[in-house]
C-alpha cells in the first residue's frame, strides 16, 4: 500500500518495506507525461479514489486469506482466483499501456500467466523464492531451532511456516517470470534466474531509488565512529545470518573486549517473537554476549543513518540476498562494509575495493575480515569512499528514471502486440 492510499482508507502507512516503489511513484509523478494508476490489495472493502495525481484501487483481501492469515497458515500467500480476475477487470478498465508488477512473491502477474489481459506486463524481481526456500533454515537444523522434543510435536513452527511459504511461491514465481513480456532486475544473479526459467527472455537491467537519508547524508569518516562497533539490520529469520555474525562476534571478543553488535530489527526486544529469535538470545546467554550485542527494535531511516555513522562496519550475513538495499545504504553512507558473497551481492560488492566478502555462514573468516576493518584505518576509509561513489553513481535518481522509461517505452513498442502463449487454467 502506498501511503496516500493508506491515508484516504484509514490505515497505517507501512514500514520497514516498499519504500522504492513509494520513491519511484513519486518521481514517476512529476512527469507529464505520464498517467499512474496503483493497484493494491488490503481491508475489507474495495477502495478506487484519486490521490495527488495517481488514481488507486484497493482491492479487499479475501475472506479465506484473512483467515489463513489469522491462523499464522502458510497457505496465505496462494493466489485467489477471483482475486486475480479482479486486478484483471480494473486493468482492462482502466486500459494503461503498460502494467508493471513489483515482485514476484505475489500473484500479481498471474494476471498475464492466464491470459486475461493483453496489455504487456513487465515484472520487478525483488527476491527468488527458489534459492529462498533452499537457504530458509540458514545452514541450521530444524532440532537447533526447536529443541528435539519441540521439533517431534511441530510446537513453535514459525522458521517452517516461512520455508513453506517459499516453497508454494515457487511455481507461481516461475510461470509469472516465463509469461512477463519484459523482466527488470539489478543483477546479474537474477538475470541468470530469469534466463534459467526461460532462456529468451527479455531482460532490462533497472536499479532502485534510495531514500534520500542515505544519499543526503554526511559522509562517514573513521575519525567519527566509534570503534570496534558493528551495525547490522539483517536479523529477522535464519536465512538472514544473524547467527553467523553472533559466533563472529564471539570468536573476536578475545582479542577486542570492547567490540559491540547493534541490531536493528523487530521480533527480538522485549521477548523473541519466533523461534529463530529464541534460538539466537539462548546462543548470545552460552556466549555471555549479552553486554556485546543490543537489540534496537525498529529504526526509521534517520535513526539506521545515526548508527551508519557510528559504526565501525556494516554487516550482511545474510546467506542468500540480490540487491540488499540495506547492504547499499550502507554503502551510500560510506560505512566500511563486510558481506556474504552470494546472490546478487556478488555484482552488488567489488571485493576489496567497495567491500569485505565472506562465504556464507563462515563465522572464521567473517570475524577475520571485520578485525581488518578494526586494525587498518586506511583500509575502511578507502573501502567507504569507493562503495560511496560507486553507490552514488548507481542510485542517481535520473539514471535510474531513465533506465526505467527507456524499458517502458521498449516493452510498450516492441512487444505489446505479442499474444498471450498460456491459456487461462
Amino acid at each position: 500500500m502506498m501511503p496516500d492510499a493508506c491515508s484516504n482508507v484509514g490505515r497505517p502507512a507501512p514500514r520497514g518495506s516498499g519504500w522504492w516503489m513509494t520513491l519511484l511513484l513519486e518521481r514517476l509523478k512529476s512527469r507529464q507525461d505520464i498517467e499512474l494508476g496503483v493497484v493494491a490489495q488490503c481491508g475489507l472493502q474495495d477502495h478506487h479514489f484519486k490521490a495527488n495525481g495517481v488514481e488507486y484501487f484497493v482491492v479487499r483481501t479475501p475472506w479465506i486469506t484473512g483467515i489463513r492469515n489469522r491462523l499464522g497458515s502458510y497457505k496465505e500467500v496462494l493466489p485467489v482466483k477471483s482475486q486475480i480476475r479482479k486486478y484483471a477487470a480494473i486493468v482492462n478498465h482502466w486500459n494503461p499501456d503498460i502494467v508493471h508488477v513489483h515482485g514476484t512473491e505475489s500473484g500479481f502477474g498471474l494476471i498475464k500467466v492466464w491470459g486475461l489481459i493483453e496489455k504487456p506486463v513487465v515484472v520487478s524481481i525483488q527476491g527468488l523464492m527458489g534459492p529462498c526456500a533452499a537457504n530458509a533454515y540458514g545452514h541450521l537444523l530444524p532440532r537447533q531451532l526447536h529443541g528435539p522434543i519441540r521439533s517431534a510435536i511441530g510446537v513453535d513452527p514459525t522458521c517452517l511456516r516461512i520455508w513453506k511459504e517459499f516453497v508454494e511461491r515457487i511455481p507461481i514465481e516461475e510461470e509469472i517470470l516465463r509469461s512477463a513480456d519484459m523482466v527488470l532486475g539489478r543483477t546479474q544473479w537474477d538475470h541468470a534466474w530469469a534466463c534459467a526459467y526461460r532462456p529468451d527472455v527479455c531482460y532490462r537491467h533497472v536499479d532502485e531509488l534510495m531514500r534520500p537519508e542515505f544519499c543526503e547524508a554526511p559522509y562517514w569518516t573513521v575519525e567519527k565512529c566509534k570503534r570496534r562497533q558493528i551495525f547490522c539490520t539483517s536479523a529477522s529469520q535464519p536465512l538472514k545470518g544473524l547467527h553467523v555474525l553472533a559466533e563472529a562476534v564471539y570468536r573476536l571478543r578475545e582479542v577486542y573486549p570492547d567490540i559491540h553488535l547493534n541490531v536493528a530489527c523487530n521480533g527480538f526486544v522485549p521477548h523473541p517473537k519466533n523461534d529463530y529469535a529464541r534460538f539466537v538470545l539462548e546462543m548470545i546467554k552460552k556466549w555471555h554476549l549479552e553486554r556485546a550485542i543490543t537489540f534496537l527494535g525498529y529504526l526509521e531511516a534517520g535513526s539506521i543513518v545515526e548508527q551508519l555513522r557510528k559504526a565501525n562496519c556494516f554487516v550482511t550475513p545474510s546467506f542468500i540476498e540480490n540487491g540488499c538495499n540495506a547492504l547499499q545504504e550502507a554503502m551510500l553512507v560510506g560505512t566500511p562494509t563486510v558481506s556474504t558473497l552470494t546472490g546478487g551481492l556478488l555484482t552488488t560488492i567489488d571485493s576489496e575495493r567497495t567491500g569485505l566478502t565472506f562465504p556464507p555462514g563462515d563465522a572464521a573468516l567473517l570475524a577475520w575480515q571485520i578485525g581488518r576493518i578494526f586494525r587498518d584505518d586506511r583500509l575502511a576509509s578507502g573501502l567507504g569512499a569507493n562503495a560511496r561513489s560507486t553507490a552514488m553513481e548507481k542510485h542517481n535518481p535520473a539514471r535510474v528514471e531513465e533506465q526505467l522509461m527507456a524499458a517502458y517505452r521498449e516493452a510498450m513498442t516492441g512487444i505489446s502486440n505479442s499474444e498471450s502463449r498460456y491459456a487461462h487454467p
